[in-house]
């Protein structure tokens, strides 16, 4: 009767090769540039729309800037020093934040815009 076979031992490809560090970084950029693409929030004279999603799935959250309550910017001290901080927008009616978002670029002017565009200050003849 032989006795049952045993691994000795595993080889994959070298993560020291050139060809590993170039599919490496092709993938992480192609998940970047798809993820960057598929996040964003868009401002226009009546609504505030968040999309989010990613290659499999998608959400979009939408709400009138008449419903806009409350606006808070948190920023980072890298954040400050680099313009990127998170954003949280509620709305009348709602405990909860409807539209967040993190790591955005300027999230000051986007909440000046906001109150400019409510304001009446930005309007569709000026636009």
């Amino acid at each position: 009767m032989q006795s049952p076979e045993k691994p000795v031992a595993v080889f994959r490809r070298s993560p020291r090769s050139w060809g590993f560090w170039w599919r490496t970084i092709v993938t992480l950029g192609i998940y970047v540039l798809t993820n960057w693409r598929l996040n964003q929030i868009s401002l226009t004279t009546r609504r505030l729309t968040q999309r989010r999603g990613n290659v499999l799935t998608g959400n979009e959250t939408a709400m009138s800037l008449e419903r806009v309550t409350d606006i808070n910017v948190n920023k980072s001290l890298l954040g400050s020093i680099l313009g990127y901080g998170d954003i949280v927008i509620q709305s009348a009616g709602s405990d909860s934040a409807e539209i967040s978002f993190t790591s955005l670029q300027n999230p000051d002017k986007l909440r000046e815009l906001i109150f400019d565009v409510k304001d009446g200050r930005l309007d569709e003849e000026k636009l």
